[in-house]
């Protein structure tokens, strides 16, 4: 059964009707006449809204739908009256784009104020014209969260534009469980039970909370030249009809569209490829979207498609929290990536201006810096004879992504190659005793999106270039790997042996269905093995001349775990059951394994920390860091702590769904008889290997979160703002 309704559409500043401003319900597109009326029908229950893109000129966001609920009969004065814009130039404008809120009303978590605070930070920062926020607005979707969510996008003036995320409509889909028991089936697999909850609900729509809080879940307007589609595609959470009317609803909207307006779609899982072949034939030119809580910048024929960190904690590819800024002009747009700093935090150190040493001198001199055209992230610097190469990840458009050559003495740039996509990773070198073979120094890097690059050290030359299986749908955060002639290169979805020479693919693995969750873990050579980290599974190790697992070892590690490391027969990592939710249980063990076999020697709760997020071991020794700001030093045989060291407040919130810690992110480096150790809160700290006493602070005034690399008489180290010094021994 179906109901007519009819209505008017008109500027309410003036009363005057607005004709051809298309009206939906939620499934048929139909537009306003001369005198602003439309007709549709609606199905009861069906099509719970009639809204309107509210077109270029009005104020997005504000009375542009109605409830259906209740309607039995025909409707005739359905009207919809918009709030006009102030005059001004609204072809330039700026958007910021936000995700993964997660509100939730536990003491601790992200709760309404603590989203008000940051989204009046955002507005004071950025000025922006409005604000997008693409899903998983709340944690699970109880009408409090999404109470509190309403409440802290009404406490600013710039318009919030919400979508409905598969967080949103948890507690509908998944009932009286828990956020925490629902995570703790997925961890042990107990996916049929899983199922068999599911079921109980088959054919409902999870929505329905959203909805009566927050309006449609979906819908579109105008600004500028520019169309806004905001289109929630994680379609487990509507039934198959649901499904059908919101697909209907997207391709009629867009058709729609006249030839000179582009169009931009927000998402809140990062879209198919075969979904962005559909789009391309409706001139669409951005896509954006959240759900993997890290930053991702590629292009595919024409389309843009990005990803953002969540605004109110640090993401899980350890980028900083904050959004999005697009800035659009006509026909073009460009954007950057924008961290909310804490408002203590220094601004970006120029270019030879003095850093501080600590009061008791620091032993060292420092030799240059070099001002890089982005931030040092995750990826530690990389000593190639007398050159220093550094990966790029620039996550704005256009952007500066690649890897950078730097003369070693001089700090003067050799060269720079540019990726499709950002190097989230170290590079890797050729070692010496394989250059005669090979013919020329080269190092291998592996863009995030799954481009392996083979690049000629002294020139910059591309040697060549491969695409990985699933290209560019990969989120490979892991350096590749050089041994004798070939180059492993991969993640958690698959991991391939490239012929060093010529990039003929020798073997491919498949491993999960996708690299799902970024892990910078990188793999390791041992003998004739190649030892990897799966996250959310534990420890794997190939056959290097054929890809086939030797052994498989489940330890339960986590997306932020630390490299493993190889002492002799034995491999070190992080082990433990994962997280039951956000990593707020996480126990703090350690494991080691027999290389060789897989076998665990020992494999216990030795840190009072979450989760290592470095490690090194010598002579017995093992060295990790966490992400609560400490650094350990462990009997390798017995695990007992011999000593802590701890920093100070970070600079910015990077950890992995924390804000307002301390941590160190990047890996220790062992320096002679010390300990290079590098903080979030900007410094580099000389520790004695032995005592763990401070021997020197060295404050660069931004966060540091790639290890150091050595080079002839001291090291090399990069900041969060693009700085990169190098530093000698003071000389006696």
């Amino acid at each position: 059964m179906t109901i007519p309704v009819e209505g008017q559409v008109r500027d309410a500043s003036s009363d005057r009707a607005i004709e051809n401003v298309p009206v939906s319900n939620g499934e048929h597109v139909v537009r306003t006449d001369s005198a602003g009326r439309y007709a549709l029908e609606v199905s009861p229950g069906g099509h719970r809204f009639v809204f309107v893109t509210v077109p270029d000129g009005f104020r997005p966001g504000e009375g542009f739908y109605r409830s259906t609920i209740g309607w039995t009969r025909e409707q005739r004065d359905v009207d919809f009256d918009l709030t006009r814009l102030p005059d001004g130039d609204r072809r330039a404008f700026s958007m910021a784009h936000i995700s993964d809120t997660h509100v939730v009303l536990d003491e601790g978590r992200i709760q309404g104020e603590t989203l008000s605070q940051d989204l009046r930070q955002l507005e004071r920062e950025a000025n922006p014209d409005l604000i997008v926020a693409s899903g998983d607005l709340t944690d699970w979707g109880t009408l409090e969260e999404l109470e509190q969510f309403h409440a802290a996008i009404k406490s600013v003036s710039t318009p919030v534009l919400p979508m409905f995320g598969g967080h949103d409509g948890n507690q509908e889909r998944f009932g009286d469980l828990t956020v925490d028991e629902l995570v703790a089936l997925k961890h042990r697999r107990e996916y049929a039970k899983i199922e068999e909850i599911l079921k109980q609900r088959e054919g409902e729509p999870f929505t329905r909370h959203y909805e009566r809080v927050l309006g449609p879940p979906y819908y579109s307007f105008d600004r500028g030249r520019w169309h806004f589609v905001l289109y929630p595609n994680e379609d487990n959470f509507y039934p198959a009809r649901d499904r059908k009317r919101k697909e209907d609803w997207l391709w009629a909207d867009l058709s729609q569209q006249p030839r000179d307006r582009r169009s931009v779609v927000f998402l809140h899982k990062p879209p198919s490829m075969t979904f962005l072949n559909s789009l391309r034939r409706y001139r669409v030119k951005l896509v954006m979207h959240g759900h993997w809580h890290s930053s991702k910048v590629f292009t595919r024929d024409g389309i843009v498609v990005a990803a953002v960190p969540p605004l109110c904690f640090g993401g899980l590819d350890i980028r900083p929290r904050g959004y999005r800024l697009v800035e659009f002009r006509d026909e073009a747009f460009e954007f950057r990536l924008k961290p909310l700093v804490r408002t203590s935090s220094p601004p970006r150190r120029e270019e030879n201006e003095s850093i501080s040493f600590d009061e008791t001198g620091s032993g060292l001199r420092l030799l240059w810096t070099h001002c890089l055209p982005v931030g040092l992230h995750r990826a530690a610097p990389v000593r190639s004879g007398d050159r220093i190469l550094v990966s790029l990840a620039d996550e704005g458009f256009p952007a500066q992504s690649g890897v950078a050559c730097v003369d070693a003495r001089s700090g003067a740039l050799a060269w720079r190659v540019s990726t499709d996509t950002a190097v989230k990773n170290s590079v890797a070198v050729t070692p010496p005793s394989a250059t005669a073979d090979i013919g020329n120094d080269l190092c291998a890097a592996v863009s995030v999106a799954g481009r392996l690059y083979v690049i000629e050290t002294d020139s910059g030359c591309v040697r060549w270039k491969a695409d990985l299986p699933g290209f560019p749908e990969r989120w490979i955060y892991a350096s590749p790997v050089i041994d004798g002639e070939t180059v492993y290169a991969g993640g958690k979805a698959g991991m391939g042996a490239y012929n060093l020479k010529t990039g003929a693919r020798q073997w491919y693995a498949e491993i999960e269905g996708g690299d799902g969750w970024p892990c910078y873990a990188s793999p390791r050579v041992f003998g004739d093995l190649l030892i990897l980290l799966v996250q959310r599974r534990g420890l794997m190790a190939l056959d290097r001349r054929n890809g086939k697992v030797v052994w498989e070892r489940t330890l339960g590690v986590e997306n932020p775990y630390a490299r493993p490391v190889v002492d002799g027969g034995l491999l070190v990592t992080g082990s433990g059951a994962p997280a039951l939710h956000w990593y707020g249980g996480e126990p703090a063990q350690l494991a080691v394994l027999s290389v060789n076999s897989g076998e665990v020697v020992w494999n216990r709760a030795v840190l009072p920390s979450r989760y290592p997020t470095g490690l090194a071991v010598r002579d017995g020794r093992l060295y990790t860091t966490t992400p609560h700001g400490e650094a350990f030093c462990l009997d390798l045989q017995s695990g007992e702590v011999l000593w802590r060291f701890q920093t100070g407040n970070d600079l910015m919130d990077m950890v992995p769904a924390r804000r307002e810690v301390r941590s160190i992110l990047a890996a220790p480096v062992i320096y002679g008889d010390r300990l290079l150790i590098c903080g979030g809160d900007g410094c580099v700290y000389i520790l004695n290997a032995l005592t763990g006493a401070c021997v020197s602070r060295t404050t660069l005034g931004s966060p540091i979160t790639a290890a150091p690399c050595l080079t002839e008489g001291g090291f090399c180290v990069g900041a969060g703002d693009g700085m990169l010094y190098c530093f000698a021994e003071c000389e006696e």
